[in-house]
């Protein structure tokens, strides 16, 4: 029986995919499928319990990491993708791409992506968070960034209607943050497009002129036809899914190395409570003008469990650090990674090799110094790292040895593996291959500097707007 065929698929509902959809739909209205691998979880499925809603809304149940263990790659699996478990923060394309991106092949219109990162927030709702809604973790944050003379700002984000649960990490349970799931997958569905939850697409065939999608269900494996595939499944699965359709992918994967310092205060912080993250200290950035060594502090909250494993800690120091939870404001670092990784396939599945360079080490290193100067200057009685060497420090830490199994490490911002100048062309066209297009962060050529999900949004609409103009739409 030939499989039904449609005008185009879109594979993947995060910032990308569902932005591609949308764009789409607005085309071709029920001539396009939107195909999700995880579940369409809606408000009354978030519990707040992070023993349930990680392993629910997290790839690998929240376990995925490089092939060493060394840097946990934290993406989110359901309808609505990572924008379900990310903070909600909102940064508009950094200028500084469109030279970065020249020496890739990769001609950026700063004019063009502009007008559509305006409406990329307009569509999510995106409003600089109030004062009243910084919590005392992120405030002490400011307050030591203030009194060092740091360049800091509170952040936007799409959650303007927050009720500062804390709980951003495990989908929001009112349906406050502003989500691809509740903003755009509803305006994709009323144009007419199709949703289709638990359609994880294994790999794809070039036959008789289309694109035949082979896609597990919970009923097995079914096939799709469209004239026009979209790959948005994120920097581990877009690779992965070409790789097993033969086509060349994987190469040029970077992160955003991500690692975390805790000031311990006199009085309680509470840092679960509230906007996770709020403020952020640009004075190390590279983006926007500034000329730092290339990593965005971020101030940050996270609910118990999740606290547990990143100290880096067992037994009777594992016990004296939980017991000091609520006394804690942490702060995170987002290095704007040098290293170039890969994903590969191993027994069919995503093989995550990253390597760390010694500039990279050099930037994390440099996170702790600053972290600790940062919370000493709030006021903190002690600084504690996620590093095993040093963990609580009453002096300036040093350049702390960066390595393999030496520190906590992760990654929200994975870019990278089908790469526009690599894999793709400049505008996310696969290279060689008809009706096939890359408009997630896997297309991205190196690392942002910033939380990506407007720069995706507003790459996804211009992407799928071109193709359906092209394929006269």
């Amino acid at each position: 029986m030939k499989p039904p065929r449609i005008k185009a698929a879109v594979i993947g509902s995060g910032a990308g995919g569902a932005h591609a959809a949308y764009a789409l739909a607005q085309a071709w209205g029920d001539g396009v499928a939107l195909l999700e691998a995880g579940k369409h979880l809606t408000a009354k499925d978030f519990t707040q319990l992070e023993s349930e809603m990680i392993p629910k809304l997290y790839a690998g149940a929240g376990t995925q990491a490089s092939e060493d263990g060394s840097i946990g790659v934290l993406q989110g699996k359901a309808v609505g993708g990572s924008t379900v478990i990310n903070d909600a923060l909102c940064f508009r394309p950094p200028p500084e791409i469109r030279d970065r991106w020249a020496a890739y092949g990769v001609d950026v219109d700063l004019s063009g992506l502009s007008l559509l990162a305006d409406e990329v927030e307009a569509l999510l709702n995106v409003q600089r968070i109030p004062k009243e809604m910084i919590n005392r973790a992120n405030y002490l944050v400011g307050l030591g960034a203030a009194k060092l003379g740091w360049s800091g700002e509170r952040l936007h984000h799409n959650a303007a209607g927050c009720l500062q649960c804390g709980f951003r990490h495990l989908g929001c349970a009112y349906d406050a943050k502003r989500s691809t799931n509740v903003s755009i997958v509803p305006r994709f569905e009323q144009l007419g497009g199709q949703l289709l939850a638990e359609h994880a697409v294994h790999h794809l065939e070039r036959r008789g002129g289309a694109w035949v999608l082979h896609t597990d269900t919970p009923t097995g494996r079914v096939e799709l036809e469209a004239e026009h595939v979209v790959v948005c499944a994120g920097v581990v699965q877009t690779p992965t899914l070409l790789l097993r359709s033969g086509i060349d992918a994987g190469r040029n994967v970077q992160l955003h190395v991500q690692t975390v310092a805790w000031g311990d205060f006199a009085e309680p912080v509470e840092q679960h409570a509230g906007i996770p993250m709020s403020y952020g200290v640009l004075e190390h950035s590279d983006v926007y003008g500034h000329t730092g060594p290339g990593f965005l502090i971020e101030g940050v909250g996270v609910q118990p469990l999740s606290f547990s494993v990143q100290p880096q800690a067992e037994g009777p120091l594992h016990e004296e650090i939980l017991g000091r939870y609520r006394h804690l404001a942490g702060a995170l670092s987002l290095v704007r990674s040098t290293s170039r990784g890969s994903i590969t396939l191993k027994n069919d599945r995503p093989s995550i090799d990253y390597p760390l360079v010694e500039h990279d080490a050099e930037r994390l290193a440099d996170f702790y110094e600053r972290a600790f100067e940062l919370f000493m200057a709030a006021g903190a009685e002690r600084v504690l790292l996620a590093h095993r060497e040093t963990r609580w420090t009453t002096s300036a830490p040093g350049r702390l040895p960066i390595g393999a199994g030496k520190q906590y490490l992760y990654t929200a911002h994975p870019f990278g593996g089908a790469t526009r100048g690599d894999v793709c062309d400049g505008v996310g066209r696969v290279k060689g291959q008809d009706g096939l297009w890359v408009l997630d962060g896997s297309a991205i050529p190196e690392a942002l500097g910033v939380n990506p999900q407007v720069t995706i949004a507003a790459l996804a609409l211009e992407g799928a707007r071109r193709l359906s103009a092209e394929a006269g739409g």
